[in-house]
């Protein structure tokens, strides 16, 4: 009896220590230890949270992301302090998708016709790129930088041969218009001269203002 009444309280023992043991399996299963990370951007080497990435790679890409007129306003916040602020940029951008520069003119921004009306291309190529998508960088363009500041030397040497021809043909200027006088056969060939480097100095200007100063690098891999 004695024998019996042991056994039957090492059952009950061995019973509550296995219910036990399957609650805490239970209670483990449900924590929620797998949340899903958010995604982040780099900008400028350092990471951020933007809950809005995609979104903005799309809007990027169906843009015409080389135009000067190109506005991004990215809302981001910091991993430690939880400070929310917003990245604005003005003016084109350059991007390259998996270390390949993208075409002004791709798949993504092309429109096509149909029925006299222009729509974009299919987006399930973009769909499937965002779902690929592993690493967003926002950084300095070197190659703009550089680029930028050849320009703007070939800027100011055009600017100081127009100024050199204005000074020398004896023109009057009056704000931002130059008056032109009658100008006799000597100044003929000065006069093409000077609408020439104004038509160089326009080119120059376009170039300038349309150089890209910052990078997108998007990775998929």
């Amino acid at each position: 009896m004695k024998y019996f009444f042991a056994t039957l309280i090492f059952l009950i023992i061995s019973s509550t220590g296995l219910t036990g043991q399957e609650g805490s399996k239970i209670d483990l299963n449900n924590v929620n230890v797998g949340t899903k990370r958010l995604p982040t951007i780099f900008l400028f080497g350092e990471e951020y949270t933007s809950r809005d990435r995609n979104e903005l790679i799309r809007g990027i890409l169906r843009s015409q992301f080389y135009r000067e007129s190109l506005k991004i306003v990215i809302n981001l916040e910091e991993f430690t302090s939880k400070r929310e602020f917003s990245f604005r940029h003005s003016g084109p951008i350059e991007i390259n998708l998996d270390g390949k520069k993208l075409k002004n003119q791709n798949y993504y921004n092309s429109f096509t016709s149909n029925k006299q009306t222009y729509q974009i291309k299919d987006d399930s190529k973009l769909v499937r790129l965002l779902l690929r998508v592993k690493n967003v960088r926002i950084d300095s363009s070197l190659t703009g930088i550089i680029k930028r500041k050849a320009i703007g030397k070939q800027i100011k040497l055009t600017e100081e041969s127009i100024e050199k021809l204005i000074n020398e043909m004896k023109l009057e200027v009056r704000g931002d218009t130059i008056v032109l006088p009658e100008i006799d056969k000597a100044n003929k060939k000065k006069e093409r001269e000077l609408n020439k480097l104004f038509r160089v100095k326009k080119r120059l200007d376009k170039e300038f203002s349309e150089n890209p100063l910052i990078e997108i690098k998007i990775s998929t891999n």
